[in-house]
């Protein structure tokens, strides 16, 4: 009796499993395919980029100044050798009335003194002449025994006396003399700075033709040596600064090429690697992650007339391009798989039926993969794949 039980059980799971392999069998899965076929395909990298000019002319101030109104605004043409602005000296300080009556009377107190010093000095030079005279005339009679030493000795001591009197009287007059200029320097100003054509202008001109970018301030105004006034370029001549991961700017060399998009006109432009600089920086990234970055620099091919309105300091992205052919054997990305065995493999339809196939790929960008072995031009994979799919079964393109 056991045994006819055990038998029944093993018939009804034997006939459970034929039932439920019979309708797995008969179950037709739909999936989405896609041609294997040849194309042109571009492995590219892209990045974020602004513009700027080649030639980047900042014009500071020469020297401490006072400067006239700019004339010109962001954005005016300039020639080359233009004058750009105009520096004159810096003016003094204006006298208010006490001040200007304390410089008059200073003024009139050095001239008295001066006065002083000179018939002082005229005086201090005759003194000299009596006491040469008189040395002489001692230093004779000491030779004839007229006169005795200490007698000599007092006039030689009288003359340098006098001799050294009138050196500081001289002395004196100098000095003077300069008192006497300072004094009036302050009120000769006054009277010069409002005559025409005695101020000294000293002109700027650019040193090259092109464009206003930024001007700070076209205000009149005291500038001091160094001070950013404006900066110049020519914007037909223009080249793009590239942020790039520095995992990535390995991969770039000079020369290679680039599409730049999406800069406000439907129109792609052209442009190559100028330049890579040797130096990388850290950049915290919109997710707050830090990136080492490096600077690359873009040539523009484009001709000018196609990109007028591209001008300094613009937004553009820029795509590099690694590698790039004109017929590459080629599927979707989403229809590969990791096969345990073989590696990268896909789902081939062969008879409304599923072929599991092993593949050899080549280069990738973002959305397809070439392949080098494995399939051949026309067949049909499946592009998404699903965890019901799986090699002989049945299958219904969407």
């Amino acid at each position: 009796m056991l045994k006819n039980k055990q038998l029944g059980y093993i018939l009804l799971i034997v006939l459970l499993a034929a039932t439920i392999l019979i309708a797995f069998q008969s179950k037709t899965i739909i999936v989405d395919s896609a041609t294997v076929h040849y194309a042109p395909m571009k492995v590219t990298i892209d990045e974020e980029g602004k513009t700027r000019v080649v030639d980047h002319f900042v014009i500071t101030a020469p020297i401490d100044a006072f400067m006239q109104r700019i004339s010109f605004n962001e954005g005016d043409s300039i020639e080359k050798g233009q004058t750009l602005f105009v520096l004159e000296p810096l003016p003094s300080a204006v006298l208010d009335p006490r001040s200007h009556a304390e410089a008059e009377a200073t003024l009139g107190a050095s001239k008295t003194l001066e006065k002083i010093i000179k018939e002082m000095t005229a005086t201090a030079k005759a003194d000299e002449e009596l006491a040469n005279l008189t040395f002489k005339r001692t230093t004779q009679l000491r030779k004839q025994k007229a006169v005795s030493q200490y007698e000599l000795d007092i006039a030689k001591v009288e003359k340098r006396r006098a001799e050294a009197i009138y050196r500081a009287a001289q002395f004196g007059g100098v000095l003077t003399e300069y008192l006497t200029s300072m004094s009036r320097s302050a009120l000769d100003y006054e009277n010069i700075r409002q005559l025409e054509g005695k101020n000294q202008h000293f002109k700027v001109s650019s040193m090259a033709s092109g464009k206003v970018l930024t001007l700070e301030d076209k205000s009149a105004r005291i500038v001091k040596a160094g001070t950013v006034l404006m900066e110049l370029g020519d914007i037909e001549q223009l080249e793009i600064e590239a942020d790039v991961l520095s995992t990535l700017a390995v991969k770039l060399q000079p020369g290679m090429a680039v599409d730049i998009l999406r800069w406000g006109n439907g129109l792609v432009l052209k442009g190559f690697v100028k330049r890579i600089e040797p130096a990388g920086f850290t950049k915290v990234s919109a997710l707050g992650v830090d990136e080492q970055r490096v600077k690359v620099i873009l040539d523009i091919s484009t001709e000018y007339k196609h990109r007028k309105q591209l001008a300094h300091g613009f937004r553009v992205e820029v795509r590099f391009i690694l590698w790039q052919a004109d017929k590459v054997l080629q599927i979707p990305n989403s229809a590969l798989f990791r096969d345990k065995e073989n590696g990268w493999a896909v789902y081939v339809i062969n008879a409304n039926k599923l072929e599991k196939r092993a593949v050899k790929t080549g280069h990738r960008n973002n959305l397809m993969t070439e392949v080098i072995e494995g399939v051949t031009e026309g067949e049909t994979v499946v592009s998404y794949l699903s965890n019901e799919l799986m090699d002989g079964v049945r299958i219904e393109v969407r």
